[in-house]
């Protein structure tokens, strides 16, 4: 007898009744739950596809030249929005083996939570909002009317709702138990946030938390390795000292505790085993008071957050975060010059409204039809009456939304000295490119 045979779905749901919690999300009630309906694959349950599409995304490639704090040639050893990405998925894989819950949609989760993540990380977040609220109106430029915002989160989901095309459909059209922990990784922003074409099915969008308890694993090691690795690269680049670091409470808990190796001795080895049993301590502390927590749970849909933090140690992380956002971003965000940054996301911005044709053609095609395009194209952005049309449409503003927060941080200075080039068949190659 063969004793090495295909594992099928049927089998592999059976595992995951026999081997997960009660309350962990089961991947054979959640293939209906994909927008466009789909028959279930030969071997792969539902959240191994989602995490495979996330992986062979295009977004998902672009991640390794945009920016977490450090500029990304800043050196080598710094965090990317794509080394961050990883490390929220080991970290929250291991917290959901440990828990019992399940491992590949909290590893789908994890890997998409970032996709919409703009060049320049934060400073990019804030100009898209600005003018995509209407609150920057680029000189005069726009009329200062609300498009809807920008949110990280809600531009992660509309990048896989929408944006990707690699399909016969938009999108990567994800189950919903992804798609709902990729929107909540971060907290909502309902009254200032209303994104276009927004699809609310399956969100649980009036809970501030993700339903399932898979979601709410990887905004918790979303924030774990943000302190972390955040931390370890600001000492690394001397914004702060390690005397500075030692007056932290959490660090003088794990002090206590932890053999770390004599400061003085090796400030290297210290900061690297601090570091190490750092994330050993706050995910250990997540476990275990959330397993406590989920003693009163008695469905499958969590109404509310169950995986956090310990009382006792909230604070302390919390008095973490406020340290590294003082001595650290704020440093860093004066040393990359945020201002520049700034400055050439609304350049780019006014350069894509009032010259809508260079805009790749695949992302204009959402909203003007195939004749409308071409004369736009062919015209080379000349038909006064065609271009003046387009500047009134909405769909217009957050297309070039869409085109600006999917570039990374190097492309968007190519294509600014570009254009201020006047290079025009140049601006063309770039926006063309696959």
């Amino acid at each position: 007898m063969n004793k090495f045979l295909k594992r099928k779905i049927e089998l592999l749901w059976q595992i995951e009744t026999q081997v997960l919690s009660p309350f962990a999300a089961k991947s054979r009630d959640w293939n209906i739950t994909r927008i466009i309906s789909e028959p279930e694959h030969e071997y792969r349950t539902s959240f191994q596809r989602d995490r495979d599409r996330i992986i062979h995304s295009r977004a998902f490639r672009r991640l390794k030249h945009k920016r977490q704090v450090f500029l990304t040639h800043y050196g080598d050893h710094y965090r990317t929005r794509m080394t961050h990405t990883l490390e929220v998925s080991q970290l929250a894989r291991t917290m959901a083996r440990t828990m019992g819950l399940n491992e590949d949609l909290t590893e789908a989760i994890a890997l998409a939570h970032d996709l919409g993540h703009t060049p320049f990380g934060h400073a990019g977040e804030v100009v898209l909002h600005q003018i995509m609220s209407g609150r920057d109106t680029l000189n005069n430029l726009l009329t200062g009317e609300n498009f809807g915002g920008f949110k990280h989160n809600y531009q992660s989901l509309r990048v896989v709702d929408f944006n990707e095309k690699k399909y016969s459909w938009n999108g990567l059209n994800l189950t919903a138990a992804v798609r709902e922990g990729v929107l909540k990784h971060t907290r909502l922003n309902r009254p200032e946030l209303d994104y276009p074409d927004f699809i609310y099915q399956g969100l649980f969008y009036e809970l501030d938390d993700a339903a399932t308890l898979e979601g709410q694993i990887v905004a918790v090691c979303d924030e774990i390795a943000q302190r972390t690795h955040d931390l370890e690269d600001g000492i690394r680049a001397g914004y702060v000292d390690i005397e500075q670091i030692r007056h932290l409470k959490l660090v003088k808990r794990i002090e206590k505790t932890a053999e770390l190796p004599d400061f003085e001795k090796s400030s290297y080895l210290y900061r690297n085993r601090l570091i190490q049993y750092l994330i050993n301590f706050l995910v250990t502390d997540v476990i275990d008071a959330s397993l406590i927590r989920l003693q009163k749970l008695t469905e499958n849909r969590a109404k509310e957050l169950y995986v956090w933090f310990s009382k006792d140690i909230h604070p302390l992380q919390d008095e973490l975060d406020r340290f590294i956002h003082a001595e650290i971003i704020a440093t860093a965000s004066d040393e990359r010059k945020d201002h520049e940054a700034v400055q050439i996301l609304r350049d780019l911005f006014a350069f894509f409204y009032n010259n809508p044709h260079q805009l790749p053609e695949y992302r204009l095609k959402d909203f003007l039809s195939d004749s409308e395009l071409t004369d736009l194209v062919h015209s080379g952005g000349k038909n006064q009456k065609l271009l003046s049309f387009i500047k009134k449409q909405p769909k217009l503003l957050r297309a070039i939304c869409d085109h600006i927060a999917g570039m990374t941080d190097n492309f968007a200075e190519q294509e600014i000295k570009v254009i201020h080039s006047k290079d025009r068949q140049n601006i063309q190659r770039l926006n063309n490119l696959p």
